[in-house]
């Protein structure tokens, strides 16, 4: 026997980003008040097969959609800023669990998608270079060696990532992440704020990072003794004391540009580097200059002093970058669509 279950018609609704007037408009002859929908959704009434046939038509989805059960969906992390109303950040979790339950349910339609299996399992990092350590063997492991990323949403859509991009309104939402059913991982890119293929590449590998590794914080007294043991410098290139966004953040430009290619291109102490230099590596790696100099700073490259003058000088004026070459390759997120074209010529 079938099981009429409510929460697929909220989801249904906030899918196609419909209020509950709107949907009553789309009803049509059948339609209810938007009472009797509130109540529908939250399981105190039953509707008839006609009116749910209505509300199926107005969301375009099948109407054996109602009957199927909730997925389950991990804890996604969403930042708000403080002075955030509770009814928008109902709306936007709300809207975001609907699109990423939506996108599930169609590619469940396809049993021949990629199982994915942690290429890190049980991997622990507290440090820099265990960042670096980590990178090396996922791109060992993923036979990249240290060769330019292709498209980053590509070779993780081939290991069993899945990449859905949204347009969230909030802009400190920079990207989510999360495990559907505990084994399907769910990456979200906030088109808002990655406007650039450069950017939405970083925060995939950001997010790709929360989703695979272990995370130990260090002690301040633990971090000061890392930093005895490094190599002295004839200049001060600061180390700030390593958080887990700020792992992720290293761990994404590992991924786009080995420690290795670094040193090749830019050898291990400069005093200065040309701009021609930075568009360079933009064009052939697709890692934002912003990216590359926090990039050469965390591995000790260039100084303190260069490297906040090249952000005050370059990046700040331009926070886009625009004029300073760019990365060939578009990412976008086309599997939906991909798999809406597969589902209707099946």
């Amino acid at each position: 026997m079938k099981i009429f279950n409510p929460n697929k018609v909220k989801t249904a609704r906030l899918i196609r980003c419909l209020t509950m007037d709107q949907l009553v408009l789309r009803m049509g002859r059948h339609s209810v008040s938007k009472m009797a929908i509130s109540k529908i959704e939250r399981g105190l009434i039953k509707p008839s097969e006609q009116i749910l046939s209505a509300i199926a038509d107005a969301c375009m989805v099948p109407l054996d959609y109602f009957y199927q059960e909730d997925m389950d969906m991990g804890e996604l992390e969403f930042r708000f800023k403080s002075g955030t109303p509770d009814k928008k950040r109902q709306e936007i979790e709300t809207q975001v669990k609907a699109s990423v339950q939506e996108y599930m349910e169609l590619n469940a339609n396809f049993p021949d998608q990629i199982p994915f299996k942690n290429p890190l399992k049980g991997t622990t990092v507290s440090n820099y270079p265990d960042i670096e350590q980590a990178a090396e063997k996922l791109r060992k492991k993923w036979c990249i060696g240290i060769q330019p990323i292709f498209s980053v949403y590509e070779i993780l859509h081939n290991y069993g990532i899945h990449v859905i991009e949204l347009n969230i309104e909030n802009t400190d939402i920079i990207g989510l992440s999360t495990y559907v059913n505990k084994t399907v991982p769910v990456i979200i890119i906030n088109n808002c704020c990655n406007s650039t293929s450069e950017r939405k590449r970083f925060t995939a590998l950001h997010e790709f990072a929360h989703l695979i590794l272990k995370f130990k914080q260090l002690t301040e007294n633990e971090f000061d003794v890392y930093l005895q043991s490094l190599p002295e410098l004839p200049y001060n290139a600061t180390l700030k004391l390593p958080d887990t966004e700020r792992l992720c953040e290293c761990f994404a430009c590992a991924m786009l540009l080995p420690q290795q290619s670094v040193f090749r291109r830019f050898g291990q102490s400069r005093s200065s580097v040309h701009v021609d230099e930075l568009i360079s590596v933009r064009q052939t790696y697709g890692i934002s200059i912003a990216a590359t100099i926090h990039r050469l700073q965390t591995l000790r490259v260039i100084d303190n002093a260069t490297y906040h003058r090249y952000f005050e000088e370059l990046i700040k004026p331009n926070p886009l970058e625009q004029g300073l070459g760019d990365y060939i390759i578009k990412e976008t997120a086309d599997t939906r669509s991909l798999l809406q074209l597969r589902l209707n010529i099946k």
